[in-house]
């Protein structure tokens, strides 16, 4: 069943009974193609001072992203960290699948790259991306496990490169 509201849809997966909100841009994003490419979790420990985080208290879902360097460099490579944990335990969670598209749009157009089926055993994955653009940056990650399935987005800031002397 899809509905919308307020600038979301609304879809509730039939056998599970699972509510996915989706943004109405990103649903017309998924429509474009994607690059794709398979990443491995690594281990990823949230080591800065303000991590971006996404709670659902309906599923007890947290997930925690951060982004090394603060200040992405163009054509450097940065790295994006995940943790997802259980929101009232903080316990990790365990044998996750997840997918992270970056999103972004500049000059009329939208870019997206999707890094696919990233096996995650114990909550903590990071993948590097090298952003070709500056900008605001949307990463959105899809974790998926037996009773559990969720959409987080997050933002990267992308800010303009000093000029080379």
């Amino acid at each position: 069943m899809i509905l919308k509201h307020q600038d979301q849809l609304v879809r509730r997966h039939h056998h599970t009974g699972i509510v996915f909100q989706l943004p109405v841009s990103l649903v017309l994003l998924s429509i474009l193609t994607l690059n794709t490419q398979t990443a491995e979790a690594q281990s990823a420990n949230i080591n800065v001072n303000n991590p971006q985080i996404w709670t659902n208290a309906e599923q007890n879902l947290k997930i925690q992203f951060s982004y090394q360097p603060q200040k992405p460099i163009l054509d450097q490579p940065t790295e994006l960290t995940f943790v997802a944990q259980n929101l009232k335990t903080g316990d990790y969670l365990k044998n996750l699948t997840a997918n992270i598209l970056v999103t972004h749009y500049s000059s009329g157009q939208f870019s997206n790259f999707r890094f696919s089926n990233i096996t995650v055993p114990d909550g903590r994955f990071s993948v590097r991306y090298r952003f070709q653009d500056t900008g605001i940056f949307e990463i959105i990650t899809r974790i998926s496990a037996k009773e559990i399935a969720a959409l987080a987005a997050f933002k990267v800031i992308v800010p303009l490169q000093p000029s080379p002397a």
